[in-house]
């Protein structure tokens, strides 16, 4: 079956504007323009991004006639939810649906996952449906790659997770679910500037993590003015353990990556995090953790430690609690900044790895 490409997705009805996929300062140019005068589409951004108000009736500060038309040529829905799941620790995964252009697919289906704590609300968001970078670890990898969303389709899902009442507002963002962001690096790229941006969603660009398995071009291609920061799923400490693992560092080795991580902290002053998953007899050494320790002796940096998620899908394991604990004791002894990530959704695969899920 063939591929989805990124102008697939996002088909509206009616042909209507996709609010959700304008920049700000586009939106206001817009709907100003439509509306005759520029300091309405401003206000019509208030009512939608500020007073999370969808109800074009309600606009009551726009004139009815403007009213009327936005109604007509705007596009303000959130994304249908297939399915909601909730775990025993209180993860809630979304199955949610993206219109598809593709004839032979009405749709698409991608899974986020809203995962709350006691001092933050953090929601997971994919960037594709599938992906084509093949972690032999990763359940999502076994889906292939379907289509890129674009990125009003990413905005949607933070959108739409926030619509429903019993949740709490959204803290951080993580493009960690389906797909490698990178791979679809402009419609990310302009996903993160909307939901920072203070007249858009408003959410802090030191809370917006965007996740890679190492594509170097585009680590080298990243700005200051990024409204993120940096995460790098390493995974491995040799090129042989991780050309096993992840089929990109056949393109990239380890130096390379590692100096495109090491470029970038000193160009924009952000710190790298590393994701390093913990896999039995693949990735849990003491050797593993000397060699994870220089390679990012040099780097601003964090280290996440994420004990592997089982399944009976994949041959790996997960280590034991006491290999776990020994790796982070001797990682902590050269830098504080080394966590061990708490598995949270395991029951409903939402963990690390764990989203499959497409009809």
């Amino acid at each position: 079956m063939e591929a989805a490409t990124a102008k697939d997705l996002g088909t509206l009805p009616q042909n209507k504007i996709d609010f959700f996929n304008l920049e700000i300062p586009e939106a206001e140019a817009i709907l100003g323009d439509i509306a005759g005068k520029k300091f309405h589409g401003a206000s019509f951004l208030s009512f939608v991004y500020k007073h999370r108000i969808t109800d074009f009736q309600q606009m009551y500060s726009l004139p009815l006639s403007v009213r009327t038309e936005l109604s007509e040529r705007v596009n303000l829905s959130s994304l249908p939810i297939a399915r909601k799941q909730v775990s025993v620790d209180g993860t809630v995964k979304f199955l949610l649906e993206i219109a598809s252009a593709n004839p032979t697919r009405k749709l698409e289906q991608v899974e986020c996952v809203y995962i709350p704590d006691d001092d933050r609300v953090t929601l997971c968001v994919s960037s594709q449906v599938g992906c084509k970078m093949g972690c032999h670890f990763c359940l999502t990898a076994q889906l292939g790659f379907r289509a890129h969303l674009k990125a009003g389709d990413i905005v949607r899902q933070v959108w739409t997770v926030e619509q429903e009442p019993e949740l709490r507002r959204i803290t951080n963002i993580v493009f960690m679910g389906m797909g490698e962001p990178f791979d679809n690096f402009e419609e990310v790229r302009k996903a993160t500037r909307i939901l920072s941006h203070p007249r858009g969603l408003d959410k802090s660009a030191r809370k917006i993590t965007v996740s890679t398995v190492g594509l170097v071009d585009k680590i080298n291609a990243l700005r200051k003015e990024d409204p993120f920061r940096l995460a790098v799923s390493l995974n491995g400490t040799t090129d042989e353990i991780r050309s096993k693992i992840m089929p990109i560092n056949h393109k990239w080795k380890i130096a390379e990556l590692m100096k495109a991580c090491r470029d970038y902290s000193r160009r924009t002053n952000k710190r790298v995090t590393f994701e390093y998953i913990l896999m039995k007899d693949v990735s849990d050494s003491i050797e593993d953790a000397k060699r994870l320790a220089e390679l990012t002796s040099d780097i601003s940096c964090k280290i996440n430690l994420i004990p592997y998620n089982e399944s009976a899908f994949t041959e790996f394991k997960r280590p034991s609690d006491q290999q776990i604990q020994k790796f982070h004791r001797y990682l902590l002894d050269f830098s504080n900044a080394v966590f061990i990530r708490k598995n949270r959704g395991n029951d409903i695969f939402a963990a690390c790895g764990m989203l499959k899920k497409i009809s």
